[in-house]
């Protein structure tokens, strides 16, 4: 019985710490926070982090995909084009102070 109770508790916490993220998700940032860059995935990443939400940052000429959830390989699986089959070219992972894993991909172009 304590087992179920547990169970439940933890599901209602993540549940919850997702909807929070996910409340916080952003289409576009217009600048990048004092000190970090938006140069490679890696620093999208921490930007993410640093700030506690999901948002591009621009800095990338081709598709970019980010995302956010409880593990670092959750969040690379949630990033946007995720499924599309076009190559990553760089991807980057970081945890916020929130406990969340923030994740952004970069991608090529298809081969034809």
């Amino acid at each position: 019985m304590k087992l179920r109770i547990f169970v439940v508790f933890l599901a209602l916490v993540l549940t919850c710490t997702v909807a929070e993220a996910r409340r916080r998700t952003y289409s576009n940032f217009r600048s990048v926070p004092s000190g970090h860059s938006n140069k490679t995935a890696q620093d999208v990443a921490e930007c993410q982090a640093h700030l506690g939400v999901c948002a591009h940052f621009g800095g990338n000429p081709g598709y970019e995909g980010c995302g956010c959830a409880h593990s670092p390989e959750a969040a690379l699986r949630s990033c946007c084009y995720s499924n599309s089959g076009m190559p990553v070219v760089d991807q980057g992972t970081a945890q916020g102070r929130n406990g969340m894993w923030y994740a952004c991909k970069r991608y090529g172009r298809r081969s034809k």
